[in-house]
């Protein structure tokens, strides 16, 4: 077990330290671990969004898809849920699902118009970079 034995906000916060410092594989172990013990925790789901960030940033695309598309299957109410469809979009224009990609990209301001700003904004560059048919 590599997370602490303490509470799963501290568990958390040890997870997404090694982000901090670029070890993504040990953070990948971490963030899973962390997600299989506190399922229903509330961070859960940004657990589960950092964990597909640890593949996309070593460019393991299938994987980092898979972890997204989790991430916004299992969390859909999750802080974290506008990203994960933001990025599962991303990753699946990435792998030549193109259509696919721009749908899910496309669609977060109708399925999260209360997404943060920044979200929102990087969906519309996004759908401007890979031209997407809004």
């Amino acid at each position: 077990s590599l997370l602490p034995n303490k509470p799963p906000k501290e568990q958390y916060d040890f997870a997404v330290s090694f982000m901090k410092i670029g070890d993504y594989e040990t953070a990948e172990y971490a963030l899973k671990e962390f997600i299989d013990k506190n399922k229903d925790h509330e961070l859960a789901g940004s657990a589960q969004y950092w964990y597909g960030e640890t593949f996309r940033i070593r460019q393991l695309y299938s994987d980092a898809a898979t972890a997204y598309l989790d991430g916004y299957q299992n969390y859909p109410k999750s802080k974290k849920a506008p990203d994960n469809l933001l990025k599962l979009g991303i990753t699946m224009v990435q792998l030549g699902e193109k259509d696919q990609g721009c749908s899910m990209i496309t669609g977060i301001k109708k399925q999260y118009p209360k997404a943060s700003k920044s979200v929102l904004q990087k969906a519309q560059y996004e759908q401007k970079k890979f031209k997407c048919n809004s």
